[in-house]
């Protein structure tokens, strides 16, 4: 396969998850927020990433900005999209298959990488540490494919 042809399917891949959870969003809105998204994007892409670290000052930290106040309104719009999500992939595979999905270890995700390591402490929800992690070992890593994308 050509490093065009790769490039086309890391497209689709991320495409189709984007749009699964872009569903969350109220249709009404959702080109504005698509807009204002990619703004963000098109700001983050031309910072040097050798010097897009900033210095803050005390203004800086205390500066009232269009989030303030609205912390558990995202936290919940967030645990919207991780639920749908997360029913997307066990209504559309076997209950291993979405164990397998769900409980693999993702190099190009955040903190421990570990879906299990980040539920095993709610109340309300019972993990078999062992059992998911041998699920995890037995499935390998991530194999999404990131190498046309720099590093975030």
């Amino acid at each position: 396969m050509s490093e065009d042809d790769e490039k086309r399917k890391a497209i689709v891949i991320w495409r189709e998850a984007i749009e699964d959870a872009l569903f969350c969003v109220p249709p009404s809105i959702r080109g504005e927020v698509l807009a204002e998204l990619m703004e963000k994007e098109k700001e983050r892409a031309a910072r040097d990433p050798l010097t897009a670290f900033t210095f803050l000052t005390v203004a800086d930290l205390v500066k009232p900005c269009e989030s303030d106040g609205l912390f558990n309104h995202i936290a919940e719009a967030t645990s919207l999209i991780v639920q749908v999500l997360v029913r997307s992939i066990t209504n559309s595979h076997s209950a291993e298959d979405a164990a397998k999905i769900l409980f693999r270890e993702h190099r190009h995700g955040t903190g421990g990488r570990w879906l299990p390591a980040y539920l095993r402490d709610l109340p309300g929800i019972r993990i078999d540490i062992k059992k998911a992690a041998k699920i995890s070992d037995e499935n390998g890593k991530t194999k999404l494919l990131f190498e046309f994308s720099e590093e975030r």
